[in-house]
């Protein structure tokens, strides 16, 4: 499966801000999130992830271009 990110999650403390889920519209129009953990799993096994028109061999949670995605709804 493909997956399109879309928007984020994060984890903002005193020191950092994190990306924390995932989410984005699949192929059927249907709204998807997951952890950044299951995230790593999933492209692990094979799966693939876009962010615009990259795709993506890890998921750093303190990726700038991870963290200027909107909010999940």
């Amino acid at each position: 499966m493909e997956y399109r990110i879309t928007c984020i999650s994060k984890a903002v403390t005193e020191d950092s801000v994190a990306v924390t889920d995932l989410g984005g519209i699949d192929a059927q129009g249907e709204r998807w999130t997951m952890s950044v953990e299951e995230a790593a799993e999933a492209i692990a096994a094979g799966e693939r992830f876009f962010l615009e028109d990259s795709a993506l061999d890890a998921i750093d949670p303190e990726s700038k271009r991870l963290l200027k995605l909107p909010a999940c709804p």
